[in-house]
């Protein structure tokens, strides 16, 4: 649907743009006979407008569905890593490593300390460090 859709926004954009300015040049020669003005006006109105219309409004819509996608997208990623980070945190009592969820989470390790780190401003973590010097957090249940 999207492809017909692109070609369609093309199709229609792509005759509507040329021929209006060739009509509006029409318009403008101080040469052309006031007939031939007056039925360049017809042919802007009737075909070209309309076309360049429709062609916009279809290029507008894909669009708006390329970005709604995309928030759809990030909120299903972010509620894959919310699900992951609850249950390593119920499994683990609380406790969680950066490398624990960037690697049941498939993130990066970057991501996954930046989540981290967002949750633990959200629900008040504390920090354990162990004797191999191991970071985690702890999360209280």
């Amino acid at each position: 649907m999207r492809l017909i859709k692109k070609l369609l926004a093309f199709c229609f954009l792509g005759f509507g743009i040329p021929f209006s300015i060739l009509i509006f040049l029409e318009m403008m020669n101080p040469k052309a006979a006031p007939e031939d003005k007056e039925n360049a006006v017809a042919a802007l109105i009737i075909f070209t407008i309309p076309s360049t219309v429709v062609g916009g409004w279809l290029s507008w819509s894909l669009v708006q569905q390329k970005k709604r996608e995309q928030i759809l997208l990030i909120e299903s990623e972010q509620k894959r890593i919310r699900l992951v980070f609850l249950e390593l945190i119920e499994n683990n009592s609380g406790k969680i490593t950066v490398l624990q969820l960037a690697k049941n989470a498939e993130i990066s390790t970057q991501l996954a300390k930046q989540y981290l780190d967002e949750k633990d401003l959200e629900l008040s973590a504390d920090f354990e460090v162990n004797e191999n010097g191991n970071f985690s957090y702890r999360f209280p249940l």
